[in-house]
């Protein structure tokens, strides 16, 4: 019916779509409870396992996965070299649930059981300066 070069292109529409809706409402909306910081939940970014999972992978991952996996993707990219005290990793932290809750929303389409969410992650990222320092 389609072939994969037309859903990842759909993907990343989507994805890129998605951003930008939630982009405004991100600052208002943070999903990291009020007062924690990074000193206070210092391993939230340990234990990503989930960098080459394919989304119906990440469909069942746990949130934990997901944004350990999302702080190692955005360090490792538009974060790399920006991490040098507990503020960043707080910005960071927020950033990754943001690309989390992005990678989400992606993977709601049918039909992407099979891509690798790492090319839905990459394609977010690319698509979007939102998740930078």
């Amino acid at each position: 019916m389609f072939d994969s070069k037309t859903i990842s292109r759909v993907v990343l529409v989507l994805g890129f779509l998605f951003v930008i809706g939630c982009a405004s409402s991100n600052e208002q909306n943070s999903s990291r409870p009020s007062g924690q910081s990074a000193a206070s939940s210092s391993k939230w970014y340990q234990g990503g396992t989930l960098h080459t999972a394919t989304v119906a992978q990440w469909k069942s991952g746990t949130y934990q996965n997901k944004l350990a996996t999302s702080s190692d993707w955005l360090s490792a990219t538009v974060w790399k070299g920006s991490l040098n005290s507990p503020d960043d990793f707080d910005k960071l932290k927020g950033q990754a649930q943001s690309l989390v809750a992005a990678v989400d929303g992606v993977v709601t389409v049918e039909k992407t059981d099979s891509i690798k969410v790492s090319e839905i992650a990459a394609s977010i990222i690319i698509a979007s300066n939102e998740f930078g320092p």
